[in-house]
């Protein structure tokens, strides 16, 4: 929680009381069957209680979503030049996911274009690509879990794509980390693509349980549902959503265990996840991974 605190604009004397009271809930809070997300939650409202700061990264998510936008045209070139519109408005897709505060391999400093560039460059491991776009033909609803703020405007490309069908596109219901708000995505444009909904909640991930009715309801509405990121990977997994789900993850889990950048994995049922593992590792649980 220390990057949290930092960005709230807290001094060391502050960071010190933060990483104590956050040690001692933490303590309190701690259930190996909870996910990661979960658990962090309160942790993370905690401390901005602390700084007296309910979006400590507002400045940070405007900047990216800001660069992003300038970058937009770029990419969307891209996927129109390219051979196979759908896989490389996918790979855009995945490679914002860079964008991401809460795994604690970057700080709030990114060489946006660099690292996006490098990202796209990475083999695809395990493509499932025509079945997930077969599956957003034939889909009448579809429900598109979105993660950070700035990576929203790399899912525009996608979204895009997809607007055959009725597309909605969920943001968090209130500030935690970078994660996108309502505001933030409309911020970014998410809404020309699609019809804009609030999970209802402030939480990493999606937990269904601190959503909305109406989000619930959507969710399981849905013919397919898209989520990115880490947070919904480890909070959805273990669910069978409707249809199938790409996700986004990247994580790094010290099995020693190296593959390409993208790995493409098949869990429960109908789903499907698209997982974007960083520095080449497997993840050894592929359903709660460390951040």
């Amino acid at each position: 929680m220390e990057k949290t605190a930092r960005a709230a604009g807290a001094d060391e004397e502050l960071i010190d009381k933060v990483a104590g009271a956050v040690g001692t809930e933490l303590e309190r809070l701690w259930d190996p069957k909870m996910s990661p997300p979960a658990i962090s939650a309160p942790l993370y409202h905690l401390t901005g209680r602390l700084c007296s700061e309910d979006d400590p990264f507002l400045a940070a998510k405007v900047r990216y979503t800001r660069e992003a936008l300038r970058m937009l045209p770029r990419m969307q070139a891209r996927v129109m030049e390219s051979r196979d519109s759908f896989e490389a408005a996918v790979r855009i897709a995945i490679a914002g996911n860079i964008i991401d505060f809460g795994t604690g391999d970057h700080g709030e400093q990114i060489d946006l274009e660099k690292t996006l560039e490098d990202f796209l460059q990475k083999p695809v491991f395990i493509d499932d690509m025509d079945e997930l776009q077969a599956r957003s033909i034939s889909a009448n609803r579809i429900l598109y879990i979105g993660d950070n703020a700035g990576e929203t405007v790399f899912d525009r490309p996608l979204l895009k794509l997809l607007d055959r069908a009725e597309l909605f596109y969920a943001a968090k219901g209130g500030a935690v980390i970078n994660d996108a708000t309502v505001k933030d995505a409309t911020l970014a444009g998410v809404h020309l693509h699609a019809q804009l909904v609030s999970t209802g909640a402030r939480t990493p991930g999606t937990i269904l349980e601190h959503c909305s009715r109406d989000f619930v309801e959507l969710f399981e509405s849905a013919d397919l549902v898209i989520a990115k990121g880490q947070g919904n990977f480890e909070t959805l997994t273990e669910l069978p959503p409707p249809g199938t789900a790409l996700l986004a993850v990247h994580c790094e889990v010290p099995c020693g265990c190296r593959t390409p950048q993208f790995i493409r994995r098949r869990y429960g049922g109908d789903a499907l996840v698209t997982s974007f593992a960083r520095h080449q590792r497997v993840p050894c649980s592929m359903l709660h991974v460390p951040r």
